[in-house]
């Protein structure tokens, strides 16, 4: 991997991969899928619990942003936050599966307390309370404690106001607390 100054086209200060792809480097278009792809799957498995619909929406997710790169000006590319941009395409396209598939077929079968408690530490516990909080609080913790974005990135790719991203987060992590406090005593969704 290309992370110095030196750029393919013997660009010394394109040292950037935003900068290295308006430049026409195809090393660049490689490394940013290869850079990010983990991390996108993981955020997209948070949300849809489902491995191959969560591969699926990946590459959906980078067609749509190699595709968008394609036609876009060397400018605009040069100026680009690569990291937070992929992730509201990605973000946006876990939202049409959702929409397409609906909420509650999208869980593929996970109840509250069902198979997950035996996982260690009561991840599956966690992830399955995840999923019943609304869908922004649910987007803004996912990017928060799964993928440690922070705020400023999480609002950039969700396009919500930084303040907004914090208050989502607080309330989201008080009601999974709630949910994961109430959910062995029958409590109410």
């Amino acid at each position: 991997m290309v992370m110095g100054g030196r750029g393919r086209n013997g660009r010394a200060r394109g040292c950037g991969l935003a900068e290295r792809i308006a430049g026409g480097d195809p090393l660049a278009v490689r490394e940013l899928v290869e850079r990010h792809y983990a991390e996108l799957y993981r955020y997209a498995f948070a949300m849809l619990r489902h491995r191959a619909a969560s591969e699926d929406a990946v590459h959906d997710a980078l067609v749509r942003a190699l595709e968008a790169l394609g036609r876009y000006p060397e400018e605009r590319i040069r100026g680009m936050a690569l990291r937070p941009w992929l992730y509201r395409i990605t973000l946006n396209t876990v939202r049409n599966r959702l929409r397409a598939r609906g909420r509650e077929t999208s869980l593929d079968g996970v109840r509250p307390g069902s198979e997950s408690r035996g996982d260690p530490e009561g991840a599956m516990d966690a992830l399955a309370a995840l999923r019943r909080l609304p869908e922004r609080q649910r987007v803004a913790v996912a990017l928060r404690y799964m993928q440690d974005l922070p705020y400023a990135e999480i609002s950039a790719a969700t396009g919500w106001p930084e303040g907004t991203v914090k208050t989502l987060v607080r309330r989201g992590l008080s009601r999974l607390r709630a949910e994961l406090d109430g959910e062995g005593r029958g409590g109410a969704s």
